[in-house]
């Protein structure tokens, strides 16, 4: 049995999650609240970040190397493509949505008053109650200053959600009315774009963005049945989701 040590509300808790359920492996999850990330984490990872997989004593961090572990090991379906363009494509399209899309989300759902006091809770709900109680006040300072430190923190709001705009549209470019981002078939490049763009849509703000896009809209949707459990009904996999991103769930 594998156990998934995560972070419920972390899109790269999510990504995992749904990788594995694409892959029907059966797995067991140990949720790590913030606060004990380093008495914890640091005991079975040194690096100190979740996700992370355990599978008879191995430990597997970063959710794309735990992704490519996940591909070498349940090769079927098949989520990184065989040929060299498309696995090229879907390397570049994960980087972009790990490495840029995420400090958007982070940007959005927890920077803004109005989606901080929605978002917070959740980010906190497995900790004690002296934590939630200061949550609230503390948190939205600290995780501005994490996206300050990448850039889009530094940038007025009016700028970020033209940035997101451009992400989108570009995102509904790449589809260019076909299903997939890359090839004829669902690959790591759609779960990584949509575990960020799933939480990018819960907020107010990029919610509306996704809606003005009935394309990329459509694509989320297909994504999300490709990715939940077998057997569940669609939408299923959103349920821990759900709780990440709060009222975020997909129509």
């Amino acid at each position: 049995m594998l156990t998934l040590y995560q972070f419920e509300i972390s899109p790269f808790c999510d990504k995992i999650r749904r990788i594995l359920n694409v892959k029907n492996v059966a797995y067991a999850v140990e949720e790590v609240p913030p606060t004990k990330t380093l008495s914890v984490v640091r005991k079975l990872n040194p690096a100190g970040k979740l996700p992370f997989l355990v599978a008879d004593g191995t430990v597997v961090a970063d959710s794309t190397d735990i992704a490519h572990w996940l591909e070498a090991r349940y090769p079927e379906p098949r989520l990184v493509p065989a040929d060299p363009r498309e696995r090229g494509l879907c390397h570049v399209l994960e980087d972009w949505a790990d490495e840029s899309l995420y400090f958007y989300e982070m940007r959005l759902r927890f920077t803004l008053p109005h989606n901080a006091r929605r978002f917070i809770p959740e980010l906190v709900k497995y900790e004690g109650s002296l934590v939630k109680t200061i949550a609230p006040y503390a948190l939205p300072f600290v995780l501005k200053s994490q996206v300050s430190s990448q850039g889009v923190g530094k940038r007025p709001i009016e700028v970020v959600l033209r940035d997101v705009e451009r992400h989108v549209d570009a995102l509904a470019g790449i589809l260019g009315g076909g299903e997939w981002l890359v090839g004829d078939r669902l690959t790591i490049a759609d779960v990584s774009v949509f575990a960020q763009l799933f939480c990018i849509r819960a907020s107010d703000e990029g919610g509306r963005v996704v809606a003005a896009r009935p394309a990329v809209a459509a694509w989320m949707e297909r994504v999300d049945r490709a990715t939940v459990p077998r057997g569940a009904s669609a939408g299923a996999a959103t349920a821990a989701s759900t709780a990440a991103a709060a009222t975020g769930t997909l129509p």
